[in-house]
């Protein structure tokens, strides 16, 4: 089964990531290439943004990652940039959490225009506390410019996992629905923005996330933030 899918019904497009949402070069290509086709699509009028079975994203691959320590830096840059289109994209974005997102996949869901998240199954999580890792400047960039105050303390500093009624209840997502309730929620709360004028939209868009994408689209190289 190909890594990422995408359809379309009535103009909206559906992305949907296969095989646990795992970001390798080969899901990654296909995840940008899917972005590119709903660029292509003059009638688009939304992109649904879903996984498979129990997982929206599981994040990055870490079995290539251990495999090609060497390119992990690069690789996680190019993740963070492909990640960054999503906050300027010219049609709305929805994120449709059926299962867990975990690491980049909770950074998918935060670059997206709204969420909306399955209520009895699946966490929102960054667990990279309980790795032992920390985020690189362009995922941080993102992770802090999308979250704030105690919630931001909670997921990051003790990699919480967080249900879909606790990610309501601390605004990450707009909703926690039923599973079966999910695609048409996301089509209702989408409703508003859709049918605006690209180049407007995608221009408001890129100011409101103007300090995160300066980070995201620079020629820095990517390095993770050091501790002591």
């Amino acid at each position: 089964m190909d890594s990422m899918t995408i359809d379309s019904a009535d103009s909206v497009h559906t992305l949907t990531m296969a095989n646990g949402g795992a970001f390798n070069p080969d899901s990654l290509a296909a995840f940008n290439a899917a972005l590119d086709t709903v660029l292509s699509d003059e009638e688009a009028s939304m992109l649904l943004i879903t996984g498979e079975d129990k997982n929206f994203s599981q994040g990055l691959d870490l079995e290539y990652l251990m495999a090609n320590p060497d390119n992990g830096m690069q690789f996680v840059g190019d993740c963070m940039r492909v990640v960054g289109r999503l906050l300027w994209f010219p049609v709305p974005v929805v994120s449709v959490i059926n299962g867990h997102a975990f690491g980049l996949g909770a950074m998918i869901a935060l670059a997206s225009d709204y969420k909306v998240m399955r209520e009895d199954r699946g966490y929102f999580c960054l667990p990279e506390v309980d790795l032992g890792m920390t985020l690189t400047h362009r995922m941080n960039a993102l992770v802090c410019g999308k979250l704030t105050g105690a919630v931001l303390r909670d997921v990051l500093q003790t990699g919480r996992r967080v249900s879909g009624p606790e990610a309501q209840q601390w605004g990450i997502v707009d909703r926690a629905a039923p599973l079966d309730m999910l695609g048409a929620l996301a089509l209702e709360l989408a409703q508003p923005m859709c049918g605006k004028q690209r180049e407007a939209l995608s221009g408001l868009k890129r100011g409101i996330n103007l300090e995160i994408l300066s980070i995201i689209e620079g020629d820095t190289p990517d390095i993770t933030i050091a501790g002591i």
